[in-house]
């Protein structure tokens, strides 16, 4: 028996849908049911996505996202703070929506020095072991707004 071409199209058309389509909620559910098997349950994990306009954003934002947003609301960039306290597992989940970002917390001797690229996902982890106000920032030339890529962590005693 043989299958028609018609047929033989349709069917590598239908398992091109089922790729294209399941490909990104794949990612999608590992990122969000595997991934956190993979961290200490004491660990506090925070996800920052880098964009070159916008700065740091608190959150898993996609490029579309951050673009919406700076049309809507004219609001000056708010650099994220996140609280964390002493003695804490701190885990940063790094993403970019546009381009290639960097990463540096000075103070707990992060750096990031292969870049974050769009669509992938970097951790960093350290132990806030000291506390105070202290920056984060892109060390990687990323735009003209390059300098607005900073956010603060503090960790409470």
């Amino acid at each position: 028996m043989r299958i028609s071409e018609k047929t033989l199209d349709l069917l590598l058309l239908l398992l091109l849908l089922v790729i294209v389509v399941g490909l990104p909620y794949g990612i999608l559910s590992y990122d969000r049911y595997f991934w956190p098997q993979n961290t200490s349950a004491e660990a506090k994990v925070f996800t920052l996505t880098g964009h070159a306009q916008r700065g740091w954003i608190l959150g898993e934002v996609q490029a579309r996202d951050v673009v919406s947003l700076w049309q809507k609301n004219g609001h000056p960039i708010e650099n994220p703070v996140i609280k964390v306290s002493r003695g804490e597992l701190v885990v940063f989940k790094l993403r970019s929506s546009d381009v290639t970002h960097g990463f540096s917390l000075k103070d707990f001797e992060v750096y990031l020095t292969d870049g974050i690229e769009p669509g992938k996902t970097v951790l960093v982890s350290f132990r806030a072991d000291k506390a105070g106000t202290f920056t984060f920032s892109c060390n990687a030339i990323c735009g003209d707004n390059h300098q607005i890529m900073q956010g603060t962590l503090i960790v409470q005693a």
